[in-house]
C-alpha cells in the first residue's frame, strides 16, 4: 500500500510503542518488529531499521515493538501477537524471525517476514536460496568474515597452535558460524575445542572449562545472542588465563571481548528497513530481494585496548599499522 493511502487511514487507532507519533494507521498497517534478547548489536539493528522506515515516511506510531529478554516462551507469544495483527514484520536474529515465520504460518496469514541479522537464512529455513526466488521472506544476513577473523589471531600470535570455539546449543547461526571457524583453524594448521553451554546459566563455567584447557592460546566467539549478553564471563575467564579473544562483532567488545573484524550492525538493519519500506509501499515483492551480505572488506577492525590490557596481551606493532583501528576502550 502506498503511504498515501497510510497517511489516509490516520484515523484509525495504531499502537504507540516506541518514540513520537508521526502518523497513525489501523491494526493492518502495523509494522512488527520481535527481538530476542537486550544486547548492543540487536539494538543496533532496530534502531536503524527504525530509522529507514522513518526516512521513508512512516511512523513510530505503526511500530509494535517486542523484547523476548532471552525467554523462549515470550518470544512464541510475542510472535504470534505480531503476526496476528501485523501487515509486516522483522525478526531481529535467526530464533525471533523462525518464531515469526511459524507464527504466520499457524495463522495462515500471507504477510512479508523481513530479517536482519540472521547468519544463515537458507539453514535457518527462512528462504530456500540466497537468491530467494520465492516464499513471503527476505532481509540482511550477518555472517561475519569468519576466515578472516580466525587468520587475525594467527597475526596476533603468531605461535598459536590451538583455539578454543565456545556457542550456545540452540541458537543454530553460532553453530554455522563455529563450524566455519572449525575448518578454517584447521585449515592454518591450529588445533581446535570446541565446547558449548545451554543457556545463560552456564556460561560461565564453560568459558572457565575452556580457557584452561592445557596450551589454548585464543577463544573464539560467534555472533551468538546468548553469549553476547553475558560476555563477562568470557572476559573473567580470559582475563583468568591470559587467553586471547576474538569475537564474531564489535559490541561483543564492550563487556569483555578483544579484537574482531565487525560489520556495521545499524547500516545492516537500516538496508532492511529501506527493504521493508518499499514492500509496504506496493514497490516490490519479498522475492524482488535477494539475501543482502557486507563484504570483508567493508568490515571494520576492532580492538578493546582496556580489556587487551587486563588480559595482559599485545598486538603487535605490524598488525596495528597495517589496518585502521577503532578502540572501545
Amino acid at each position: 500500500m502506498k503511504h498515501t493511502n497510510l497517511i489516509k487511514l490516520a484515523v484509525l487507532t495504531g499502537t504507540l510503542v516506541v518514540g513520537t507519533s508521526i502518523t497513525s494507521c489501523g491494526s493492518k498497517e502495523k509494522i512488527g518488529i520481535l527481538q530476542p534478547v537486550d544486547h548492543p548489536a540487536l539494538n543496533l539493528a532496530k534502531e536503524g531499521f527504525v530509522e529507514a522506515l522513518k526516512e521513508e515516511g512512516f511512523g513510530e506510531d505503526q511500530i509494535e515493538f517486542r523484547n523476548a529478554k532471552g525467554d523462549s516462551a515470550d518470544q512464541n507469544t510475542f510472535a504470534k501477537n505480531l503476526a496476528d495483527s501485523c501487515k509486516l514484520v522483522l525478526g531481529i536474529g535467526t530464533g525471533a524471525a523462525q518464531s515469526l515465520q511459524g507464527a504466520i504460518t499457524l495463522a495462515s496469514r500471507d504477510i512479508p517476514l523481513l530479517f536482519t541479522a540472521v547468519t544463515d537464512p537458507v539453514d535457518a529455513g527462512l528462504v530456500t536460496s540466497a537468491a530467494n526466488q520465492e516464499g513471503n521472506a527476505c532481509g540482511t544476513t550477518d555472517a561475519n568474515p569468519v576466515e578472516e577473523q580466525i587468520n587475525l589471531i594467527k597475526d596476533i600470535i603468531p605461535s598459536a597452535d590451538k583455539i578454543g570455539i565456545i556457542y550456545t546449543q540452540t541458537e543454530t547461526n553460532s553453530k554455522v558460524q563455529a563450524d566455519q571457524a572449525s575448518l578454517a583453524a584447521k585449515e592454518k594448521g591450529l588445533a581446535v575445542e570446541i565446547l558449548t553451554c545451554k543457556d545463560a546459566t552456564d556460561i560461565s563455567i564453560t568459558a572457565e572449562a575452556l580457557a584452561s584447557k592445557d596450551g589454548l592460546d585464543a577463544i573464539y566467539v560467534p555472533t551468538d545472542n546468548n553469549i553476547a549478553a553475558n560476555m563477562n564471563a568470557i572476559e573473567t575467564a580470559a582475563e583468568a588465563h591470559n587467553v586471547l579473544v576474538v569475537c564474531g562483532e564489535e559490541n561483543m567488545l564492550t563487556t569483555g571481548g578483544h579484537v574482531s573484524i565487525s560489520i556495521d550492525y545499524k547500516n545492516l538493519g537500516f538496508s532492511t528497513g529501506k527493504m521493508a519500506a518499499q514492500i509496504l509501499k506496493g514497490e516490490k515483492k519479498s522475492t524482488d530481494f535477494p539475501v543482502t551480505k557486507v563484504p570483508a572488506s567493508d568490515c571494520a577492525f576492532v580492538l578493546n585496548s582496556k580489556n587487551l590490557a587486563s588480559a595482559q596481551i599485545t598486538i603487535p606493532e605490524s598488525v596495528m599499522s597495517a589496518h585502521t583501528w577503532k578502540d572501545l576502550k
